[in-house]
């Protein structure tokens, strides 16, 4: 194998969304004057056909040797030093998307589609994703399921309106928490909240509600007919974890798509996960280094498979996530 493949960091994608704001330049964003921006994709390898909000679904190489390559062309030229014995999606893909999520207004209340409506719904995707909150105005809240006494008939007949919202179950949005949002969960950013976004990659969303009227927004598709069918009352696995203020590691979680370590650590050398394959590490508060790679607040690095043994370095206290992909 060749092991000159060394850690590096992607230029992210900035998209643009309704409901976004500005907190992102707080982390080391550089966005583009008079605009709202919710979403800044960290490592992404999306093909063109199936992200409607940029025009580029791809982030790429920042410096180096392979600066400017995407993610696909990586693993084209690197091959197994990338991903190690994990495999690439089917159209070769980093199997992966990562982002940073910046809710200055409530998000659109949605469901992605499950393994059963996929199978039977071409051109769709499997979407499953984890939220690690990384800030929170007082007070904010997640929207995380339905509430307890909420049955399927009433929650469909209440898509595309008000009514919907008593339906949410509501959580309190506390930096430091966790919560997982398998396929089929209804769900929803509150105003004021970021999050650190792991996801299987698809840009796959079905809009319950867009809070138009609260907000004075333009009105955009609402998808009841897949909504209806795609939610799922009370889906396995939407699990959250109180806040960790403990030092060392634990497991947020692990499926068969993806798993996520919080570490919290001071001052020192430490190692990464011995799992194979490839790991992201997004930098929630400090600074941490990879070889000769320096990640700060807010930044995101992409270790080889063939460099995960590299030990991770902490001058003073930080916290980062360790994301690695399912085997």
């Amino acid at each position: 194998m060749n092991t000159t493949l060394r850690p590096f960091t992607l230029d992210p994608v900035l998209v643009q969304k309704p409901w976004g704001g500005r907190r992102l330049t707080q982390y080391g964003k550089h966005l583009p004057e008079g605009v709202k921006i919710g979403e800044s994709w960290e490592v992404a390898d999306l093909p063109d056909n199936v992200a409607s909000d940029t025009d580029d679904p791809r982030s790429r190489v920042s410096s180096g040797p392979l600066a400017g390559m995407s993610l696909q062309e990586v693993i084209a030229a690197a091959g197994d030093d990338l991903l190690g014995p994990v495999p690439p999606t089917s159209e070769g893909r980093f199997p992966l998307l990562v982002k940073l999520l910046d809710a200055r207004e409530h998000l659109s209340v949605q469901v992605h589609p499950h393994e059963g409506y996929v199978a039977n719904h071409p051109g769709t995707r499997l979407k499953t994703e984890s939220w690690y909150v990384v800030d929170a105005d007082p007070g904010s809240v997640i929207f995380h399921g339905l509430a307890s006494d909420s049955d399927l008939v009433s929650v469909r007949e209440a898509i595309g309106t008000p009514a919907i919202v008593p339906h949410l179950r509501t959580v309190e949005a506390v930096p430091g928490s966790f919560h997982h949002v398998p396929s089929g969960l209804v769900h929803s950013l509150g105003a004021g909240v970021m999050v650190a976004e792991v996801q299987t990659p698809s840009d796959t969303t079905f809009r319950l509600y867009d809070w138009t009227d609260e907000y004075g927004r333009a009105p955009r598709q609402m998808h009841q007919e897949q909504g209806a069918a795609a939610l799922v009352v009370h889906p396995e696995g939407a699990d959250s974890l109180a806040p960790w203020s403990q030092l060392g590691v634990r497991e947020a979680i692990s499926n068969r798509h993806y798993w996520i370590r919080e570490h919290r650590h001071d001052e020192g050398g430490f190692e990464l996960s011995s799992l194979p394959g490839p790991r992201v590490l997004m930098v929630i508060s400090g600074t941490v280094a990879v070889t000769d790679l320096v990640l700060e607040e807010g930044s995101t690095g992409l270790v080889p498979a063939c460099a995960i043994d590299t030990v991770v370095e902490v001058d003073s206290a930080a916290v980062y996530l360790e994301i690695g992909l399912g085997v």
